[in-house]
């Protein structure tokens, strides 16, 4: 696995952060499955999930070099890729129900069928455009145009479907640590810069929201890579990030942001103002978390979270009362 940066607040951010801390809510009732191991069903670091229009959920198992199908209710379809990834990451589902998945260590986009077969594979390590650094994430807006992480050039490519490059956007930006963590009162600059981004994902009104990881924040983009706002920062409390990680947008243009080190699920409403938060560290029972990584929204409001260092997935669904049981 490729260099992983632990981010460490400053003594003076860990202060801010005590002063202000809030409380988060708990989901009840979550559906949990999974589990360390590598037959049909199981996971070794489960790191994205993404959910077709017929509910189908697909999960990239890292160290099972493959990519798993399930039933909305977790019961194992398939698995696939296995002939083809060295390290599977980022996962997303085109208009037509066909399956994107990046190759961190290959440096190559990969295509599939419903049904797993291989329909094409593009990409190639490099320098150059067009060409990766680690590519950690997919998405494919509503025309089939494919947007890749692009993680070690710290930038955001996209493509037609069969890789011909349209545009790349972004460079490496670090935000300092107090800025990041004050940024309520000063803005923390380095806008459509990124630092280790980590996730994408696009939204009805075809905006492109991007988990900016290490600078622990959101930023959000026209289609054509044109910086509209970012939201978060580095903190505990209510609406901050230590690690900003998976993302989906639901059907309600609200997103849902997997925020690593906090171990929790956060709730923003378009604009990125803050709604609810949920989960704590731990792995014995539903709305623990050991880092997620990955969330995906499917139908009905379902809500599934790839909880990699449990090596499972949980799932719950919006209700008067919060978030609850998917089944």
């Amino acid at each position: 696995m490729k260099v992983l940066r632990r981010f460490l607040p400053s003594l003076f951010g860990l202060l801010v952060i005590g002063l202000l801390a809030g409380c988060t809510s708990s989901p009840a009732d979550m559906h949990v499955w999974g589990g360390l191991g590598d037959k049909p069903g199981q996971f070794n670091e489960p790191f994205d999930v993404a959910v077709d229009a017929r509910g189908f959920v697909y999960v990239t198992d890292v160290r099972n070099r493959r990519v798993q199908k399930l039933t909305a209710d977790g019961d194992f379809v398939l698995a696939f890729g296995q002939q083809q990834f060295e390290k599977p990451g980022g996962i997303g589902i085109g208009p037509d129900d066909t399956v994107w998945v990046t190759d961190y260590d290959l440096d190559r986009i990969f295509h599939f069928d419903p049904n797993g077969k291989l329909i094409a594979s593009w990409g190639a390590a490099g320098d150059q455009p067009g060409e990766f650094a680690s590519p950690v994430d997919v998405a494919v807006n509503a025309v089939g145009q494919v947007y890749v992480v692009d993680q070690y050039h710290h930038r955001i490519q996209q493509f037609t479907p069969d890789g011909q490059l349209i545009r790349t956007w972004g460079k490496q930006g670090k935000v300092n640590v107090v800025r990041s963590a004050l940024n309520f009162l000063v803005s923390d600059g380095h806008a459509g810069e990124f630092y280790y981004p980590s996730r994408i994902a696009i939204g009805q009104d075809h905006r492109v929201y991007v988990s900016d990881a290490y600078n622990n924040r959101v930023q959000v983009f026209t289609a054509n890579g044109r910086f509209l706002f970012s939201f978060g920062g580095m903190g505990i409390w209510n609406g901050r990030f230590r690690i900003a990680s998976g993302i989906a947008v639901a059907a309600d243009g609200s997103l849902f942001v997997a925020d690593f080190y906090n171990n929790r699920i956060q709730h923003f409403d378009a604009n990125g103002d803050f709604l609810n938060a949920w989960g704590t560290g731990g792995g014995s029972h539903p709305g623990q978390f050991s880092g997620p990584t990955g969330v995906a929204t499917g139908r009905h409001g379902n809500v599934y979270i790839a909880d990699w260092g449990n090596h499972r997935i949980q799932s719950f669904r919006p209700s008067g009362e919060g978030y609850r049981n998917s089944q």
